[in-house]
């Protein structure tokens, strides 16, 4: 009886931990979206490089108040939250 109930107990976290993990797999950051985004809408004027010994939280975190008007930029930026998250994620893995 002890080892039935364990077992289920030991089941249903499982379950939940897997799908806490696929949830969250879902909503991570694409590094090759956001290389896509990069290359079309940053590439005129940013590298990769520019953003080197940056994390993707500081990097996501500056975009976004860029596109929010509250860090001048050149251009008026317009991005969806998820291409924020990819570019950042993109310039923080130091991809190019």
């Amino acid at each position: 009886m002890y080892h039935a109930r364990m077992s289920r107990q030991l089941q249903t976290l499982l379950t939940v931990a897997a799908l806490f993990c696929a949830s969250g797999a879902v909503h991570a950051a694409d590094v090759l979206a956001g290389r896509s985004a990069a290359q079309s809408k940053c590439a005129q004027c940013h590298d990769a490089d520019d953003w080197e010994g940056e994390d993707a939280a500081s990097l996501e975190s500056l975009i976004r108040d860029i596109v929010a008007g509250k860090v001048k930029h050149k251009n008026k930026l317009e991005l969806t939250p998820a291409e924020i998250s990819n570019i950042a994620a993109y310039w923080g893995a130091g991809k190019k």
